[in-house]
């Protein structure tokens, strides 16, 4: 017989279990669980070989059923997931360009990684998102090409990640046809399932809680890709640079709930100097990173500030 703590452990398990539900395109929203492919159960995905973890359960059935939502190069893009308690990051990807993206599986090579948000300011993704009611804002790269995407969002629950597979995966792929100006030369690819481990040092963590040092944690999946057009992981992020911690950033959303700091600090790597000449970049926009070829000054009462070796961003100044 179960003790009163022990069924209050049970269903702190139960409620943790996530799914992804809904999502904005510049503000717009297609409704509760229109234009993703929704699994049979809130359950994660720890099998990180199968075809699962591409878009979890039942995702790479095709044709998919699923309703092909518009949106652009740069449009921002808020995701709304459940309540959950367990500890970690949120990451996204896209698939693509494909001709029908309800007939695309999404299994193999083509993906790439275009946001991620790990731990910021002594707070998990997950913590992060439960202060503006479940929800997390990033924006889709520039230098995409015209078609259609899967949208591939991930958060990804550690708090058994002290024992090999115990990393649990919750996985939601959106379908979107997206308008561009660039070419397909999106690059890091990413292959899955393949890109995953079991023993990955991001995924098996045996001393999680015990001296694990977050602050210096990335999620799976490798780097931010950068795009033809110059940019290329357009939601700003936390990523380490020559100094002893990493920059804490985290995107604003469209509500004024989810009103965080951006934290920056002067790195020595290559790339443009902040700046606060006015020019043309609009507030959040990119204004340098290594191999950005576009403008560099902000507008007016702005700064660009470095977030990375790839990506400058135009903050307030």
């Amino acid at each position: 017989m179960y003790t009163t703590a022990a069924l209050a452990s049970l269903l702190a398990v139960a409620t943790a279990h996530q799914n992804f539900h809904q999502f904005w395109v510049d503000g717009v929203s297609p409704g509760k669980d229109i234009g993703i492919r929704m699994p049979p159960s809130n359950s994660p995905v720890t099998d990180i070989s199968s075809n699962d973890i591409v878009c979890n359960v039942g995702g790479t059935k095709v044709p998919s059923g699923v309703k092909t939502v518009a949106a652009k190069e740069g449009s921002e893009i808020k995701v709304q997931w459940d309540q959950s308690g367990h500890p970690g990051p949120i990451t996204h990807m896209l698939y693509g360009p494909v001709d029908d993206a309800s007939k695309a599986t999404g299994i193999g090579a083509g993906w790439i990684k275009i946001d991620e948000l790990d731990y910021v300011d002594g707070k998990w993704a997950n913590e992060i998102m439960e202060a503006d009611d479940m929800t997390h804002t990033f924006k889709l790269p520039t230098g995409l090409a015209s078609g259609e995407y899967l949208l591939r969002s991930e958060m990804l629950a550690l708090h058994a990640a002290q024992t090999e597979g115990g990393a649990q995966f919750y996985i939601g792929c959106a379908e979107l046809k997206i308008t561009g100006t660039g070419s397909t030369n999106c690059s890091p690819k990413i292959t899955l399932p393949g890109a995953y481990k079991a023993t990955d040092s991001n995924i098996y963590i045996p001393n999680f809680y015990n001296g694990f040092n977050a602050a210096s944690y990335k999620a799976p999946g490798g780097a931010v890709a950068t795009c033809a057009a110059g940019a290329g992981g357009s939601a700003p992020q936390p990523a380490p640079i020559s100094t002893a911690e990493p920059i804490s950033t985290v995107a604003p959303t469209s509500t004024a709930a989810q009103q965080t700091t951006l934290t920056t600090r002067t790195s020595t790597e290559t790339g443009p100097r902040p700046t606060t000449a006015p020019g043309s970049v609009p507030m959040y926009g990119q204004c340098g990173g290594i191999g950005y070829t576009g403008e560099t000054k902000c507008v007016s009462g702005a700064k660009c500030a470095v977030q990375n070796d790839y990506y400058s961003q135009c903050v307030s100044a």
